[in-house]
């Protein structure tokens, strides 16, 4: 390897490590990623994201828990790893369809997702709970 190229590989490596540590706690505030994850140093900053996912789903217009056994276990299990470490970049529309392949007695499912976060303002861990409603006959629609 030239030198020359040699320096524009180091300088390529000091350049990365200065910048990413600011695109890294952009990326965390914004998409709430996990701050301990893709060589991130807002994880010293920051508490590492937990999210708690609850699935209900809707029957003849009663909502009850999900009985996820087996296989369906497993997915929302993948989908709260995934949400998780990539935050808000991960939709709940691909579990719910799922769901619904799985069984065509559901109207509706239910996702909610909790999870605790830093609150820049006060420095308090401050829990924030989102849910997303997806009807049968909606997903339906947008694949036609």
């Amino acid at each position: 390897m030239s030198g020359s190229i040699r320096r524009r590989v180091m300088l390529a490596i000091v350049v990365f490590v200065l910048v990413w540590p600011i695109a890294h706690a952009g990326l965390v505030a914004r998409y709430q990623l996990d701050p301990w994850e893709f060589f991130g140093w807002s994880m010293y900053a920051l508490p590492g994201a937990r999210v708690q996912v609850l699935v209900e789903v809707e029957r003849d217009g009663e909502i009850h828990p999900l009985r996820a056994m087996g296989e369906m276990r497993q997915r929302v299990q993948r989908f709260a790893r995934r949400r998780n470490a990539l935050g808000l970049l991960v939709s709940t529309e691909p579990l719910a369809r799922e769901i619904f392949t799985a069984d065509s007695t559901i109207d509706a499912v239910i996702i909610v997702t909790r999870e605790i976060t830093l609150d820049r303002e006060t420095t308090r861990l401050v829990g924030h709970r989102a849910q997303h409603r997806h009807e049968r006959h909606d997903l339906e629609a947008s694949d036609s």
